[in-house]
């Protein structure tokens, strides 16, 4: 039997989908189709060496151009007719819709359709994104044509938004949570609450991430403590709607109170992990934000935002704390408080680690996956 992922880029898949893809390769054979357009081939020929096959196809252009969606959608379909899989997922919601409508045109046993978050555009009023949501619907709405085929959501909220805004059937709709961690690699690391306190951010450089409230708390509370070291590991991509602008990139760069450690390849935020004290992600949403999940499993506590996604991460007063989204006040003194008494660190990070083994570890999620294939 033949499983295919269809994944945006490569590094996504790397970061995201590698661990469940080489679990699911111990039984079926398992197909990525992704944008490789700046891997090495090196790099491709270590994952195939997995028993993963790497099949390359171009991401389409970021603008919202007719004919570049109807390229993509005939060059997948070509792909996919040559692997000819029995089952697919797409992954992302942009790659779902553009699945969505490709379905009724393949033959195909079953596919699934990975919904990873609902992305910082999904309710903007502009009158673009209003029609591309339609557009959207449309491609989702054709489904009901057939029958075999499933959603899959990371939480419940980015599910009950679609089943209410009717682009899916309740009875087609289901939740597993993420990807899964591997925590013999991303393993519990003690925090010495004696060495100095380092908070990190760890995502893209974009406004819904909420970079900007992690820099505001961040120069204020430097000013207070001098001694505690801020962090931000990120990768700057200004063709993004949602980036940070040019000029607050430089900013950020010659930073005084706050260390920019770059973009970093998925290899190295085990070690950034381990450097780092408490992870703070004031994300305005999330699909299931892997890397908090990945912070702790290696024992460190999160500060989150109660929104959709974040809150799944976070066992309030236990692992972490939630904060108000887009407040930097709120998030200022959440992080104060792990200042004032650095014991925290320690016994939030031990819960944090139970938390990820108990409910997101890669043998859990894995077999979820595996009985979704098998009914």
């Amino acid at each position: 039997m033949k499983v295919c992922f269809v994944i945006p880029s490569f590094d996504f898949f790397v970061s995201h989908r590698l661990d469940l893809a080489f679990r699911l390769a111990k039984t079926y054979q398992v197909s990525i189709i992704t944008d490789c357009l700046n891997v090495s081939e090196e790099e491709v020929q270590r994952i195939q060496a997995l028993g993963i096959s790497i099949h390359h196809l171009a991401l389409r252009s970021g603008s919202f151009n007719l004919i570049s969606y109807l390229k993509y959608i005939l060059s997948l379909r070509r792909v996919i007719h040559e692997i000819k899989p029995n089952f697919l997922f797409y992954v992302t919601l942009e790659i779902s819709a553009l699945g969505a409508l490709l379905h009724n045109f393949i033959s195909i046993k079953k596919s699934f359709f990975l919904i990873t978050g609902l992305g910082p555009f999904f309710f903007n009023r502009k009158l673009k994104y209003i029609l591309y949501r339609a557009i959207q619907k449309i491609f989702f709405l054709l489904l009901r044509l057939r029958t075999n085929y499933q959603f899959i959501f990371q939480n419940s909220d980015d599910m009950t938004n679609f089943i209410n805004k009717k682009l899916v059937a309740r009875n087609h709709a289901s939740i597993i949570r993420g990807s899964g961690i591997d925590t013999n690699y991303f393993s519990f690391h003690p925090r010495n609450t004696s060495t100095k306190l380092t908070f990190l951010f760890a995502s893209k450089l974009t406004r819904s991430k909420g970079i900007i409230e992690y820099i505001d708390a961040s120069r204020n509370l430097a000013l207070q403590y001098p001694d505690i070291e801020f962090h931000i590991a990120g990768s700057f991509d200004l063709t993004d709607p949602d980036s940070i602008t040019q000029s607050e990139f430089y900013e950020l760069q010659s930073s005084q109170a706050i260390k920019y450690l770059g973009s970093l390849a998925f290899h190295e935020m085990k070690s950034c992990l381990n450097a780092a004290s408490i992870l703070v992600l004031p994300s305005y949403g999330e699909g299931l934000p892997k890397i908090a999940l990945e912070a702790a499993a290696s024992g460190m506590p999160l500060i989150m935002t109660d929104t959709t996604g974040s809150r799944d991460c976070v066992e309030e007063g236990r692992n972490g704390f939630l904060v108000n989204p887009k407040s930097s006040r709120h998030l200022m003194n959440a992080m104060e408080t792990f200042i004032l008494d650095s014991n925290l660190v320690s016994s939030f990070g031990k819960n944090s680690f139970l938390l990820v083994k108990e409910h997101f570890s890669i043998e859990l999620i894995s077999e979820e996956y595996l009985k979704l294939i098998e009914d």
